[in-house]
């Protein structure tokens, strides 16, 4: 809730409301076309855990959870790199560091199931691919929205990024909780970068 307060607030309502209704249909997509096709990902599939699942496929709580990151991400990417050609790769890049943090907690807790376990943690390198490859792609909506010009990032207020401070300070806890030790390093170090990047803004 954070994330979508204080773009609420920076951006004109009607606008921002399109941004969050893009970023909550976009993963219901992305993740349905993955498990049924087993791309960009790999083979995967979610347990009953979540709940209510949309097509059968995707839990309805995915709708809120991509937002605040790809939102964060940029919000943090943008604040240090003004080139956009450069900007949105490195955003793409900072989803799956996210990413190497949140995947093992979520197959501790069976929250989705691979159908061929990989090497960090029972994930397959396939699925760090697809993270980029669909970071990228939603950091490039996310300009497309937002851009005042082509080549140059957007500076979202930092405030954009406080969900996403929250969800990795919550799974690095998780991490080390139940003995993940690289993710919850990972975590620690993300968690740092995070209150550095937006403390000094």
């Amino acid at each position: 809730m954070p994330s979508y307060y204080f773009l609420v607030k920076w951006l004109p309502a009607s606008r921002a409301i399109i941004v969050l209704l893009v970023f909550s249909v976009f993963p219901i997509v992305i993740e349905a076309i993955g498990i049924s096709t087993g791309l960009p990902y790999g083979g995967f599939h979610y347990s009953d855990e979540m709940g209510f699942k949309i097509l059968g496929l995707v839990p309805w709580s995915v709708s809120f959870a991509f937002a605040p990151l790809i939102i964060g991400s940029a919000a943090i990417t943008n604040r240090q790199i003004e080139d956009a050609r450069l900007a949105l790769p490195a955003s793409a890049l900072l989803l799956v560091m996210f990413d190497l943090i949140l995947d093992p907690a979520a197959v501790v807790l069976n929250i989705w199931v691979w159908d061929v376990p990989g090497p960090y943690y029972g994930i397959p390198i396939s699925n760090y691919t697809g993270w980029f490859l669909t970071g990228l792609v939603a950091a490039v909506l996310l300009h497309l929205m937002l851009m005042e010009t082509p080549m140059r990032t957007v500076r979202l207020p930092t405030e954009t990024a406080a969900s996403l401070l929250l969800i990795i300070s919550f799974w690095t806890g998780f991490s080390f909780w139940t003995s993940l030790i690289v993710p919850a390093a990972i975590g620690l170090v993300m968690m740092v970068y995070l209150v550095y990047v937006i403390g000094s803004a």
